[in-house]
């Protein structure tokens, strides 16, 4: 028995010996789990921090955002009402300096309005030219010419006011949208015609006269082959006046040039004295060309009142040298003015062709 208990005594011990082992083995094995605690840590440490910036990211867009697309919102809505109130763009057409509104004219439909500067007044000569016929001897009946320019873009206002009075001057502009197609219904019904020829005003090229505009910079043969190319683009024409042209009629050379054209085709002109300083009377003189001036613009204002004063002004330069020359536009204004006014005329005052009152220069 003694050597069993000791046997199993020394079993025992072997045994205690071998789960001390196993006991002091674990600690050496338990050294790297705390430092792969810690990296776990401190990743779990940046996950959060970087989710926190996150979250707070996505408060301030909620917080921020709504107010700014409320701002914009704002801004849009009130560009818009500025835009809604703001008055379109009118063309700025000859002789305008301020624009009205007016009821539309009875079967004419209101047109897309275009952006083409026309006429330009910055030094219109508006003093009274002297007449080169003598005054009008008793009994006499006075005469007026009414040419309406600009014609070439609006067909029913430009029949419209064809039915006022056949004895109304048209003078159309090269390479307009419906110039021949205008002319030759206005000629169709008996209108006399004349090339509206652009030629460049001072403020060019601020200002442009458009198509088939005669240039200073262009050199003879230029000018002349564009010339030809305006007056074959009109049909029908007898007569030409000029489309602003505040700079090319100061230039006697130039406007020689041009006459020797008009000459050869039998053409008469009429300036429309956009310059004060005009070459074109003294070079109408040498060619022989026939030739007149503009006494009274009638519709610088689109204003049915300032027209009617300016077409009594007409009457009176009329009556007192025995003929005038006004120079008109296709406005609607114009066109009621006209059609109130021409009636009264009645045997008192004729209206004449244009070419009635050219003359060669003495």
């Amino acid at each position: 028995m003694p050597i069993k208990n000791k046997a199993n005594k020394t079993n025992r011990q072997k045994a205690n010996k071998k789960i001390v082992a196993k006991k002091q083995a674990k600690p050496e094995k338990s050294k790297s789990p705390p430092v792969l605690n810690e990296f776990k840590k401190i990743l779990v440490g940046i996950a959060i921090l970087v989710s926190l910036c996150l979250t707070l990211a996505m408060i301030a867009d909620i917080l921020l955002q709504p107010g700014s697309k409320n701002v914009d919102k704002k801004q849009s809505l009130t560009t818009i009402k500025k835009q809604q109130n703001k008055p379109g763009i009118k063309p700025v057409q000859e002789g305008i300096k301020e624009v009205k509104t007016k009821k539309a004219v009875t079967g004419l439909k209101q047109k897309p309005e275009k952006t083409i500067k026309y006429e330009v007044f910055g030094e219109i000569d508006q003093t009274l030219i002297e007449k080169q016929f003598p005054r009008p001897q008793k009994g006499h009946i006075p005469k007026i010419v009414i040419i309406i320019d600009d014609i070439g873009y609006d067909k029913k206002i430009a029949m419209a006011l064809c039915d006022l009075n056949p004895n109304i001057t048209f003078s159309v502009l090269p390479f307009a949208p419906f110039g021949k197609t205008i002319s030759k219904q206005l000629h169709a019904r008996g209108s006399q015609l004349m090339l509206h020829l652009p030629m460049e005003p001072f403020e060019y090229p601020d200002v442009n006269p458009g198509p088939g505009a005669i240039l200073s910079s262009m050199s003879p043969d230029i000018l002349l082959d564009q010339l030809k190319k305006n007056i074959n683009d009109i049909p029908n024409i007898v007569g030409v006046n000029n489309h602003m042209g505040s700079r090319i009629t100061t230039n006697a050379d130039q406007m020689n040039q041009i006459f020797s054209t008009l000459k050869k085709n039998n053409l008469f002109f009429i300036d429309s004295r956009t310059a004060p300083k005009s070459q074109c009377k003294a070079s109408a003189r040498l060619f022989k060309l026939k030739f007149a001036q503009r006494d009274v613009f009638l519709d610088n204002f689109q204003n049915q009142e300032y027209i009617t004063g300016q077409f009594n002004k007409l009457k009176a330069l009329a009556k007192k040298h025995g003929f005038a020359i006004g120079i008109g536009h296709p406005y609607k204004a114009t066109l009621h003015t006209l059609a109130k006014e021409l009636p009264k005329l009645g045997n008192k005052i004729q209206v004449v062709r244009a070419n009635s009152l050219t003359s060669i220069p003495g």
